[in-house]
């Protein structure tokens, strides 16, 4: 495997190893771009900043280049991890097409502002997305490649008071924590599960994008300064979180970029006098890597991939179909293609579990074992209330 960083500036698209400064091909484009995705399994995307145009390049060459016309102009955009579809922030509202048609599944609208952030949850079965509005919404994709009429978030979050800046969605599709950050100082960390805020973290500076480790033990704060801060959600104690708010890392100049390396051992960094360098995420200090553009670095991407090799013969993309900007009498084809496999799970907890363990116990009148499944059933509550308490004595330090 190797891991490869791609770095956007006012007027070219680099492709560079981080292994060092290597310079594995260099993308020229002739406008101002933005929103770097990686698209499975070698693809990157981008966004113009001026026009209604998505482009798309193949890792392994250089010269080629695919353009997509958007209705708009588009603010924000979001590859899922599938490889076959995207969704695109217009304005206020998010569409969503199937790549390989072309066809145009659904348009949904929740934002009564622009869409600033959109991120995919790794099963490819949610949605969030982020606007000047403040608001956060989880969307469920199955609903709206289902739905062709008015499509309502599962979840939307009113706990910020300026701008989203940023989203991350972990691992465990409805299982998973939801971090958002924004320009009120703060980044939230949601349970999608139930659907609540699990805790609000307030920082001295506003935020521009937000870094979570893979196990979700630190999160790392990019301010709009230079500054960075990491707080370890590993902590015993609440006021231990508190005291951690102190800059991890000092940037030289203004950050204007950011990612987190695949195997969370560095944070990379742009500056807005072209400085490209890595900073341990254990110590913060400096690392032996360094790369200097001629511009500003508007974005970075950090992806893995099983090798690299440079192909100079032209090779035809496997999305040759336009775009559709509207509705067509396919999409009903394209629904039935998209349906996913299985139904949203609904979860219970364990203490809802035991209870119908009883339940069904209490039923089965007619078995020779219902007073063994009963003492089962009382071992088993009697030992998750000692494994309760035993947890949170652990978390106050007692």
């Amino acid at each position: 495997m190797i891991e490869i960083t791609f770095l956007l500036n006012e007027d070219k698209l680099g492709l560079y190893a981080l292994q060092g400064t290597n310079k594995l091909a260099k993308f020229k484009v002739h406008e101002t771009l933005q929103r770097l995705s990686f698209l499975p399994p070698h693809f990157i995307m981008a966004i113009s900043q001026k026009k209604p145009l998505i482009y798309l390049w193949n890792m392994s060459q250089d010269s080629s280049v695919q353009k997509y016309v958007l209705p708009g102009l588009p603010l924000s955009v979001a590859a899922s991890p599938c490889g076959a579809y995207i969704a695109v922030g217009i304005d206020n509202t998010i569409r969503f097409w199937h790549l390989p048609s072309g066809q145009l599944i659904n348009t949904v609208s929740s934002h009564y502002q622009k869409v600033t952030s959109l991120v995919w949850s790794k099963d490819s079965r949610l949605l969030i997305s982020g606007g000047y509005d403040n608001n956060v919404n989880v969307w469920e994709f199955h609903r709206i490649v289902k739905d062709q009429t008015t499509v309502s978030p599962l979840y939307t979050f009113t706990n910020h008071s300026m701008p989203v800046t940023d989203i991350y969605c972990g691992f465990g599709g409805f299982k998973s924590r939801l971090f958002t950050s924004s320009l009120d100082n703060t980044c939230n960390i949601y349970d999608l599960c139930s659907g609540k805020i699990v805790v609000s973290l307030e920082f001295p500076a506003p935020i521009f994008k937000l870094l979570v480790s893979k196990c979700e033990s630190s999160v790392y704060a990019v301010t709009v300064s230079t500054e960075v801060y990491k707080v370890s959600l590993v902590s015993p104690a609440e006021a231990d979180v508190t005291k951690q708010m102190k800059v991890f890392i000092k940037c030289p100049n203004k950050i204007t970029s950011c990612c987190l390396a695949e195997e969370d051992c560095a944070i990379i960094l742009g500056s807005s006098q072209g400085d490209l360098m890595k900073y341990s995420t254990t110590t913060g200090q400096v690392l032996p890597f360094s790369f200097k553009s001629r511009s500003p670095v508007d974005d970075i991407l950090s992806v893995t991939v099983p090798g690299y090799k440079r192909n100079d013969k032209p090779v035809p993309f496997p999305f040759q179909q336009p775009l559709q900007r509207a509705l067509t009498g396919l999409q009903n084809q394209c629904s039935l293609l998209l349906k996913p496999r299985h139904e949203p799970v609904q979860f219970v907890s364990d203490y809802d579990f035991l209870a119908l363990v009883k339940e069904a116990v209490d039923e089965d009148k007619g078995s020779d074992n219902v007073s063994e499944l009963k003492d089962k059933v009382g071992e088993l509550t009697a030992l998750s209330e000692k494994l309760v308490q035993f947890a949170t004595d652990q978390l106050i330090g007692s």
